[in-house]
């Protein structure tokens, strides 16, 4: 099953009269936290968003991403994303990949009538965003996603918005994509191209009425085998990372709202697998 992309844009399929959301209650004792997946990215059909994590918004005092996205969204943090995602050293992507993965760029380039020289200073990472870029346009999936719609609506309120990670921390994770794998994660890209909207709208669909198994299937599946650098530094680390910050945030008077990409919620190594573990309770909304 296709994952790069998939990863890249999340974090099955029948609605049921018991259907649930992403979004968990995390509780020991008397202190509790709202810990929800997102999608980063929807489309206008997608809103409303599920009432729950507006009525969970509603309720805390402080509003927790992944990252700061005001800061990411900085016109210099901008720039130098750009930046990280081309080489500077003078390479061009057809002096880093063999040449059959290059002849697989310019003839995807060639079907979606974008120029070439657009993919030749780029960094697979580059490619890979690029990529996505283009299948969400055309998939017609360009609406803001959850995590800045909440942000929105907290800074127009007043409210503490906190980051689990620094913007430099966010940009190393995202620009370092590929880096020691390039051909199997470039050749992987374009072959998730092909089946992005189908796939995204499994994952949408799956991420709004809860159901793990399906988020599971279709973001991780063979991952940590067949990208086990890709899945160890996207996912595993960044979810360990997380974890103290947030049981720290349960010993605090103030309620969150935690908000990260639905991918970290699931499989064994997600953050709802390694609070059970812990001895939280953890207990789905409707």
């Amino acid at each position: 099953m296709n994952k790069v992309l998939c990863l890249l844009a999340a974090a099955l399929l029948s609605v049921t009269a018991e259907a649930r959301t992403s979004l968990w209650q995390v509780s020991k004792g008397a202190q509790t936290l709202y810990l929800g997946g997102t999608i980063h990215v929807l489309s206008k059909s997608d809103l409303p968003l599920p009432a729950s994590f507006q009525k969970a918004f509603d309720k805390t005092d402080v509003l927790v991403l992944e990252t700061d996205i005001k800061e990411l969204m900085n016109p210099d943090n901008s720039l130098r994303m750009l930046t990280a995602l081309t080489y500077a050293d003078g390479r061009t992507l057809k002096d880093v990949v063999q040449p059959a993965t290059y002849q697989a760029v310019v003839d995807y380039a060639q079907v979606e009538s974008v120029p070439v020289n657009v993919f030749e200073r780029m960094t697979p990472a580059g490619v890979a965003l690029t990529v996505l870029s283009i299948e969400l346009a055309k998939a017609g999936i360009q609406h803001e996603g959850v995590d800045k719609i909440f942000h929105n609506q907290a800074v127009l309120d007043g409210r503490p918005v906190l980051g689990l990670e620094s913007v430099d921390q966010h940009l190393s994770y995202v620009t370092g994509m590929g880096q020691g794998a390039e051909d199997d994660f470039i050749l992987q890209t374009l072959e998730d191209a092909r089946k992005t909207h189908e796939s995204l709208r499994k994952i949408i669909n799956a991420w709004r009425i809860g159901d793990q198994p399906a988020l599971e299937a279709e973001v991780i599946d063979n991952m940590p085998q067949d990208y086990p650098q890709l899945y160890a530094r996207l996912l595993v680390e960044r979810n360990n990372n997380w974890m103290p910050q947030i049981i720290q945030m349960l010993d605090t008077p103030e309620q969150e709202l935690v908000l990260v990409g639905a991918a970290h919620l699931v499989g064994p190594d997600g953050l709802l697998a390694q609070l059970l573990e812990k001895g939280y309770q953890i207990k789905q909304l409707p």
